[in-house]
């Protein structure tokens, strides 16, 4: 009996229009044959990798999110080709474990599918929460700073004459005429009236 082939997908980059993609799709085509691997489907961008914002891109994370072709793996030639800031990449990949895909990078010795190339992911997670904790460290510091040097955190407290806007009320100016020349939002004058 035949084994089941496993289901990949292929995607390539280069960051110019005059640039070929022939050199990545042969290798990773290469790749395949050897791992016995069938390539259901291949994106392609001649964009720079500079953000995600490319559409052979998202349109195959939009496929992978639904995943009707069953796909098992995506394969790329270098890390680089998905993305080039690492907090792209942090979350490309986070994507992918998520969804249960693998993760191949032909030149970049990166195979998910091995017990050494899950570590890959680890450490993209590992690296993630690391930042998480760094902005929260960092948000909390300020905050701290700014409080020390006087600074009022939270909504600004509005001081409205409610008395005189009653007065406006009753002569039949409606509440978002005087929300628009207080230079307040509707629903905090509202909120006001309502508190005494």
């Amino acid at each position: 009996m035949e084994q089941k082939k496993i289901k990949v997908c292929v995607y390539t980059r280069v960051s110019t229009k005059k640039q070929d993609l022939q050199i990545q799709k042969d290798e990773i085509i290469k790749y395949c044959k050897f791992k016995e691997f069938e390539i259901v489907a291949m994106y392609e961008d001649k964009k720079t990798g500079k953000n995600i914002d490319r559409s052979g891109f998202q349109k195959m994370q939009k496929d992978l999110e639904i995943n009707p072709l069953g796909i098992e793996i995506v394969v790329v030639w270098k890390l680089d080709r998905l993305g080039r800031s690492i907090r792209d990449l942090i979350n490309i990949t986070d994507f992918y474990q998520k969804h249960n895909i693998g993760f191949v990078a032909t030149s970049s010795n990166i195979d998910t599918t091995t017990k050494e190339g899950r570590l890959f992911f680890y450490m993209m997670s590992a690296i993630a929460e690391y930042e998480r904790e760094l902005i929260i460290e960092r948000t909390e510091l300020g905050r701290e700073a700014a409080i020390e040097e006087g600074t009022k955190m939270g909504r600004p407290r509005y001081d409205l004459d409610l008395e005189k806007i009653r007065n406006l009320l009753n002569q039949g100016i409606t509440k978002v005429r005087i929300a628009k020349d207080l230079k307040i939002h509707r629903t905090t004058l509202d909120k006001k009236l309502k508190e005494k």
